[in-house]
């Protein structure tokens, strides 16, 4: 067990089962999610025929955060990511937006991808209240986080090894089909449309840094979770441009804009009805796997948060016999209900990837605090991975970056309280 920077042994409240393979394959599975069905219509909305390039900047950053989180997650293996890595140098202000945004995150990201498999399902069922399907979806998910991580994490990989099974064989269906001339990149949006584009498609790369948020459920972390990041953002990095060429191939960039679930149009377009059952199965097995990992990452930041009394102390109690933070999973699987009860698809989906990039920012920020000896990486990586998310959320549509700058100061006022009560405690 590494010891903090304060000098005391980070002990997890919950069990360490996850070895190297288990856990590549498990944050593969997390990244390779409904992200790519979600997000791919409103990346090519705003990117254009430019959709393939626009997929590579949050990629890229995505890598960076990946590497900074390694070195963290090594250095302080317990459940809670980015919120504990601040608290470790004693950046609690930042330590508390950090674990908020993460929250939202994983609230909002939840709700997207409970709407997408709502949107596919439709597809299916005409006149399906899709809000309703959406709904339970997510009472579903609730069940499948309450009995431990490696009941969870079996279900996961098994569900991963399915969807990419089904991928596969939508590509390979697809390609004779292809024209050539549509994916041959133009900027006909311009580089503010690229831009926002990339920054919207960031969040379908969520998931990586999963295994280093929950590093107190993982087996020899110095060795597991560096490899497990860059072997799943591999794995989902060849899915990923596989599919979108794909279907750009078939569809052309401006058809893939104008609907929400492009790949079913393309399956049925180029293979028939019998290829929208394909890739509605993909669709919702995809869903699924990103429902259970969503909610089972968020809610260990949850828990790290209410063991440091930062929210709530019940959200930090884990069930004695499954070794889960069930009051947490109950809760955030609650707030998500509501929302998708609400909300569409594209007006919650550039929130998403707002938080994500302000967590990933703090994961950046903590990282450079390293010392020589702690590092795995030189520091380029934190620096490079910081500048590319202010970038990014240069490029946030502007309607989420004010939801999100706004929603951002209420923690930043109570964590700027909690600081100064702190400060005069100890001056007592």
């Amino acid at each position: 067990m590494t010891v903090s920077s304060a000098g005391t042994r980070s002990e997890s409240s919950v069990a360490r089962t996850l070895g190297r393979t288990a856990a590549t394959l498990m944050t593969a599975g997390m990244i390779i999610g409904t992200g790519i069905f979600g997000a791919l219509g409103a990346t090519a909305e705003q990117a254009g025929g430019a959709l393939l390039l626009a997929m590579i900047p949050g990629g890229l950053v995505c890598l960076a955060t990946g590497i900074s989180g390694a070195q963290l997650g090594v250095n302080f293996p317990r459940h809670g990511g980015a919120f504990i890595w601040a608290r470790a140098f004693h950046l609690k202000t930042l330590a508390f937006i950090a674990g908020c945004c993460y929250v939202g995150q994983g609230i909002v990201g939840t709700s997207v991808v409970s709407l997408a498999f709502a949107y596919y399902s439709a597809q299916l069922v005409p006149g399906l209240p899709v809000h309703l399907a959406a709904g339970a979806i997510v009472l579903v998910v609730i069940a499948l986080n309450s009995f431990g991580i490696s009941f969870t994490s079996k279900i996961i990989i098994g569900l991963m090894l399915v969807i990419v099974t089904l991928l596969g064989v939508f590509v390979f269906l697809l390609v004779p089909h292809m024209k050539v001339t549509h994916l041959a990149p133009t900027f006909d949006n311009g580089p503010l449309g690229f831009m926002t584009g990339a920054a919207i498609f960031f969040w379908a790369w969520d998931g990586f840094m999963r295994t280093a948020i929950m590093a107190g459920e993982i087996k020899d972390p110095r060795r597991t979770i560096p490899f497990s990041i860059v072997g799943g953002i591999a794995i989902a990095a060849v899915v990923f441009y596989a599919v979108a060429t794909a279907t750009l191939g078939v569809l052309g960039a401006q058809e893939i804009a104008k609907d929400d679930v492009p790949l079913f149009k393309a399956a049925v377009q180029a293979i028939g009805p019998w290829g929208g059952w394909l890739i509605l199965a993909a669709a919702w097995t995809a869903s699924i796997s990103e429902l259970v990992s969503d909610l089972l990452s968020v809610s260990r930041v949850a828990l790290a948060m209410g063991e440091a009394r930062e929210l709530p102390a019940w959200l930090g109690q884990v069930h004695p016999r499954y070794k889960v933070p069930r009051h947490a999973v109950l809760a955030i699987g609650v707030f998500v209900f509501a929302v998708v009860l609400v909300f569409d698809l594209r007006q919650v989906l550039p929130l998403a990837s707002f938080y994500l990039l302000v967590w990933f920012a703090i994961t950046h920020y903590s990282a450079l605090q390293l010392k020589k000896g702690q590092r795995l990486f030189p520091r380029f990586f934190s620096w490079f991975g910081l500048a590319g998310c202010f970038v990014l959320l240069f490029f946030i549509p502007p309607f989420a970056l004010i939801i999100g700058a706004v929603s951002g100061l209420i923690p930043a006022w109570q964590a700027s309280r909690l600081v100064i009560v702190d400060a005069l405690r100890r001056v007592e």
